[in-house]
């Protein structure tokens, strides 16, 4: 047997092998669709966002390198970022920030929601900042303290406008004082009368998600690979639902005012490197932020689209 024949016979094998393999690991679901079956999307409302394409992409400046929440003014954004004390307003047609407000001093702030004229910031450790809007670079800022604590490590900060209450995610620990508490929990804090709810305004469960997902799934996915650490918690004015958006699992779970789940969506690495800020203008377009690709952080606009 010559050379030339022994090679064609080996190139052969090693096409036919190549072939084999991948059509047992693709079968007739294409490779996209395998990777989203990790989380399994599914949407059973009216209501829709297409995650994988962005309508707009905004670079922040460098000083929003870490942004870690957001708010929508009706014409542009409030950011706050992890570590400098300020709230930032992005203008969205302009594309560059136009202000930014000084409340405190450096720490780990992680949601940002407009109520009103007063801006609330959240702490990791639970603790609420409040000042009015002002166009001036400095706030007097009024803290607020209460049960929740860093082992909470809270990251989501939104607002209810049935209750007046602001809404607090845990990315951590679901309990507060004592209270028997399991999965990742949503707090309310009444903003009349200064206090933090005793009971979780809704809690996610894992198994909560995992009956979700075998009542509408459409093909297996792999259950070991699920993640669900809220980073960010948002009502939308349109569907008067809860989006809640975990950065760790790369996931967004739509859930209604009763705390059922209505949907999933998988949210791409490469749309969305860190998602860590979400809101929603008044027409239902969703915005997230993402801390940044090397040094710069990111916001996405998803329009609102419906069925």
């Amino acid at each position: 047997m010559n050379r030339s024949f022994k090679l064609k016979n080996i190139l052969f094998i090693l096409l036919f092998t190549i072939a084999i393999s991948f059509s047992k690991s693709c079968g007739t679901t294409s490779f996209g669709l395998r990777a989203d079956s990790l989380f399994l999307m599914t949407q059973n409302s009216v209501i829709t966002y297409d995650l994988k394409r962005p309508d707009e992409k905004h670079f922040l400046p460098y000083v929003l390198a870490e942004i870690s929440g957001l708010s929508h003014t009706g014409k542009s954004l409030l950011a706050v970022d992890d570590e400098t004390g300020k709230v930032f307003e992005y203008d969205l047609d302009k594309r560059e920030i136009i202000h930014s407000i000084g409340f405190s001093k450096p720490g780990d702030y992680e949601g940002v929601e407009l109520v009103g004229n007063k801006i609330f910031v959240l702490e990791s450790d639970g603790d609420i900042y409040s000042f009015d809007y002002t166009k001036s670079k400095k706030a007097d800022a009024k803290k607020v303290e209460n049960k929740l604590s860093r082992e909470n490590d809270t990251e989501g900060l939104g607002f209810d406008p049935y209750l007046n209450r602001l809404i607090i995610v845990c990315k951590e620990k679901a309990e507060v004082d004592g209270n028997d508490v399991r999965g990742r929990a949503v707090y309310s804090y009444d903003l009349e009368k200064e206090k933090l709810s005793k009971k979780p305004f809704l809690n996610i469960r894992k198994k909560d998600l995992k009956n979700f997902w075998e009542e509408h799934k459409t093909f297996e996915y792999d259950q070991d690979r699920i993640k669900f650490k809220p980073s960010a918690i948002a009502f939308n004015p349109i569907e008067e639902t809860f989006y809640i958006l975990s950065s760790v699992g790369k996931l967004l779970v739509v859930v209604s005012r009763d705390g059922s789940i209505k949907a999933t969506y998988p949210i791409s690495p490469r749309v969305l490197s860190q998602p860590e800020g979400l809101c929603f203008a008044p027409n239902g377009d969703m915005y997230i932020s993402s801390e940044g690709e090397g040094d710069r952080g990111y916001i996405v606009k998803f329009s609102m689209q419906k069925k």
